[in-house]
C-alpha cells in the first residue's frame, strides 16, 4: 500500500496538470491589459529588469522615497543605496508571495471540507497548504534571510562612507569659513564659491553658516558674563558675515 505522504503528492501532482490544463492565461482585453509586461530600464545600471506597469510605477515610486531617505552621495554611495533599494523591495515581494501561497491554497481547497463552523474550514485548508508547500515556504525563508544579510552588508558599508564623507565635509567646511573670513578681512573680491579638498562651497552659504555661528558665539559669551552689554564680544568671524 502507498503512504499516506504518496497519495497525498500523487492526489497534488494530478490536481496541479488539472489546474495546468484550465490555466489558458489572460482572454479579455482588460485581462491582458493587466498582465503586461514591460522592461524597465534602469538609469544608474544600464540593465533591463522585466515588470507590470503597476509593479514597475510601484517601484520607481518606492525607489525615490528610499534614495530620498538614505541620501547617497556620488555614484558608489548610489549604487549602494540602489541595491539596498532593491533588496528591500525584493523582501516585501517575498512576504506577498508568501500571503498569496496561502490564499491560493485556501481558494483551492475551499470546496474541499465541511466542518461546523467557517474557522475551523479556513484553519484545515491552511495547514494543508502548508503541507502541500511547505518546500516552496521553507525556499522562501532562506530566501528572505539570503536578503536580509545582503542588505545588512550594504547598509554597513553605505553608513561607514557616509560618516567618512561628512567628516571630511565638515573639515573642508570649516576650512573654507577662515579662508572667506581672511577674503573678508584684506577686502579681496570674492569668489561665487570656496574649493576645499575636492568640496564646493558657494559664498553665499558659507556666510549664512558664519552668520549663524557668529550669532550663538555672542550669545553665549553674554551668558557667560550675565548678560552685560558692556562687554563686547571680538569675533574673529564677525566681518565675514
Amino acid at each position: 500500500m502507498p503512504s499516506n505522504e504518496a497519495t497525498i503528492s500523487e492526489a497534488q501532482q494530478t490536481a496541479n496538470r488539472t489546474n495546468a490544463q484550465k490555466a489558458t492565461g489572460p482572454r479579455t482585453p482588460e485581462g491582458k491589459a493587466r498582465a503586461k509586461m514591460n522592461a524597465l530600464r534602469h538609469g544608474m545600471t544600464g540593465q533591463f529588469y522585466v515588470l507590470s506597469d503597476d509593479d514597475r510605477s510601484a517601484y520607481l515610486a518606492y525607489e525615490t522615497n528610499l534614495l530620498a531617505a538614505l541620501a547617497p552621495v556620488g555614484a558608489y554611495e548610489r549604487d549602494l543605496a540602489i541595491s539596498i533599494t532593491q533588496n528591500r523591495w525584493r523582501l516585501h515581494r517575498a512576504r506577498a508571495m508568501e500571503c498569496n501561497i496561502q490564499g491560493l491554497g485556501q481558494h483551492d481547497l475551499a470546496d474541499n471540507y465541511a466542518t461546523a463552523t467557517p474557522e475551523v474550514e479556513v484553519s484545515i485548508a491552511q495547514a494543508q497548504t502548508w503541507l502541500n508547500s511547505h518546500h516552496a515556504l521553507a525556499n522562501m525563508t532562506l530566501y528572505e534571510n539570503r536578503i536580509r544579510r545582503d542588505v545588512a552588508r550594504d547598509k554597513k558599508e553605505l553608513d561607514e562612507l557616509q560618516a567618512a564623507r561628512k567628516v571630511a565635509e565638515a573639515q573642508a567646511r570649516e576650512e573654507a569659513e577662515l579662508l572667506l573670513a581672511h577674503s573678508v578681512m584684506k577686502k579681496v573680491p570674492l569668489a561665487a564659491a570656496i574649493h576645499v579638498n575636492g568640496f564646493e562651497f558657494s559664498t553665499a552659504t558659507l556666510r549664512t553658516s558664519l552668520s549663524h555661528k557668529n550669532a550663538l558665539a555672542v550669545a553665549r559669551f553674554h551668558q557667560k558674563n550675565n548678560w552685560d552689554p558692556a562687554k563686547p564680544f571680538p569675533h574673529p568671524y564677525q566681518n565675514a558675515a
